[in-house]
């Protein structure tokens, strides 16, 4: 289904109460692929899958410089805190209406270690491998926007497109309960134009060269394992996110032998 106004107007709000942070957010998960969309002239093929959770990478010190703390911002903005899962592994910004989840998340480096770290006062970040992929490739987008009565007038930074999909690929494994959706970004991203379908393999080649040569064998290791040369389950989960026009089985197709080009030019 498509992006909703209650939903839209949940991710405006959020960004405009973290305004003073725009530097130092990212905004990650399944609004970037949407995002790009509306804001950032990129083309679209295929119906947006609707996400409600806003998850935000941030670094794992996040000075105030003198600002209000993230928490203090959320706080105010009437976002309550929340504790999920055991030892309070995930800490969630929850807001009645419209509603809201916000999941802050920051990078895993060196042993797993606490699943949730504190990276400034009275915030922790879920701690995930990869995160410094899309940290540290990024793009700013203007949003200028207005509804329900928020107006938002800021830049905000979201991974490159290549970033957002290596971090998508390597990830896979950990993430098989929320694989489908995943999939389906990398395709919404990948197929949005016919020039970004040789850009972005071209762009995840250079990231190959930033971190260890493990990580993108196993992204396109990952890849396979959902789009091998024949069979394999990922054309039929993407096409559960699907909406379109086109005629399930021919889309079915078609998104085999897009990911099958993306993984042929990896290679």
């Amino acid at each position: 289904m498509e992006v909703s106004e209650s939903e839209l107007l949940s991710l405006l709000r959020t960004l405009d109460t973290l305004k003073p942070y725009h530097e130092e957010i990212v905004v990650v998960g399944g609004w970037v692929p949407f995002i790009y969309r509306k804001y950032g002239n990129m083309p679209a093929r295929h119906p947006s899958v609707r996400t409600t959770d806003i998850d935000i990478a941030v670094p794992l010190q996040v000075p105030d410089k003198g600002r209000p703390t993230v928490d203090n911002l959320l706080s105010k903005a009437g976002y309550k805190a929340q504790i999920f899962g055991s030892y309070g592994s995930v800490v969630k910004y929850v807001l009645a209406t419209p509603p809201t989840e916000i999941e802050f998340i920051t990078p895993e480096i060196g042993k797993a270690g606490e699943p949730s770290i504190v990276v400034q006062s009275g915030l922790r970040a879920q701690a995930l491998r990869y995160v410094q992929i899309l940290l540290e490739n990024t793009r700013q987008i203007a949003i200028n926007d207005s509804i329900s009565g928020v107006n938002v007038s800021s830049l905000i930074r979201v991974p490159s497109p290549a970033a957002f999909i290596f971090q998508k690929a390597l990830s896979l494994p950990q993430r098989r309960l929320k694989a489908t959706k995943d999939l389906y970004y990398i395709f919404d991203l990948l197929d949005s134009t016919t020039e970004m379908q040789s850009l972005i393999p071209a762009e995840i080649r250079l990231l190959q060269a930033q971190y260890a040569s493990k990580w993108f064998r196993s992204a396109i290791r990952n890849l396979e394992s959902y789009f091998p040369e024949s069979g394999g389950k990922g054309p039929a989960l993407v096409a559960t996110q699907y909406t379109g026009a086109m005629n399930i089985e021919v889309f079915r197709n078609y998104t085999q032998r897009i990911f099958r080009d993306l993984i042929e030019r990896l290679k």
